[in-house]
């Protein structure tokens, strides 16, 4: 006899009692949520639009979530602000407390010039544990 059976055959007393209490299963969701919430590292954006070089040979950066951009005047962002070179070390290190496993991550504009992004490297170098990575577009 199957259930739908039994239901009418009863009167609908048994429809009340296979109804699936969803309670548990909704604090169990939640549960979750925090601690992928708790857990979870946000990357902080730098905040300004530039057009990366193209790169025929790459590679992954591992960990790199501590992004800085240099712009096409030599201008360095972090987190949506201009940042002087003077706080680039103190801005990377409080970074790095946040997330000691992360990686610097310096992205360039095409018309960046060189010495901009070697007077950042060098400035943040006390704190590198690991080369720093210059993100790139894909070859076209």
């Amino acid at each position: 006899m199957s259930m739908r059976d039994r239901a009418t055959r009863s009167g609908g007393q048994d429809q009340e009692g296979s109804q699936i209490d969803l309670t548990p299963m909704l604090d169990v969701v939640f549960i979750m949520l925090i601690f992928f919430i708790v857990t979870s590292s946000f990357v902080k954006e730098p905040g300004v639009e530039i057009f990366k070089p193209q790169a025929s040979t790459m590679e992954a950066c591992e960990r790199g979530t501590i992004i800085f951009a240099v712009d096409e005047r030599g201008d360095i962002h972090y987190n949506k602000n201009k940042l002087p070179l003077d706080k680039a070390l103190r801005t990377a290190e409080a970074a790095k407390k946040e997330a000691p496993q992360a990686n610097i991550v310096v992205q360039v504009d095409r018309e960046t010039p060189a010495y901009a992004v070697e007077e950042l490297i060098d400035i943040v170098r006390p704190i590198l544990t690991a080369p720093p990575c210059i993100s790139t577009d894909d070859e076209a």
